[in-house]
């Protein structure tokens, strides 16, 4: 069984570690720019060195937007549960 890494909540993620992390256990991001939160909480199923894509299809430039985990407040609140280990 292949284990899933422990990812922190409310995290900002800014290395290409954190977002394998998040891709691996498939936890939903908040994606922001400046303050405006510009999507609901959806896992990244790709990235590179300039953009990052979430599950719906849209694609954000990293250099402009803020990637988030959600903390355990936002988890309850979206009804978002733990991966079981």
């Amino acid at each position: 069984m292949i284990e899933t890494p422990h990812i922190t909540a409310a995290n900002e993620l800014k290395t290409d570690e954190d977002i394998r992390k998040v891709m691996a256990s498939k936890e939903p991001v908040i994606v922001y720019q400046d303050r405006m939160r510009l999507r609901p909480p959806l896992p990244i199923i790709a990235y590179n060195d300039d953009m990052v894509k979430i599950e719906d299809g849209t694609t954000f430039l990293r250099s402009v937007t803020h990637f988030y985990t959600l903390s355990d407040e936002e988890k309850v609140k979206y009804k978002i549960n733990e991966p079981k280990a």
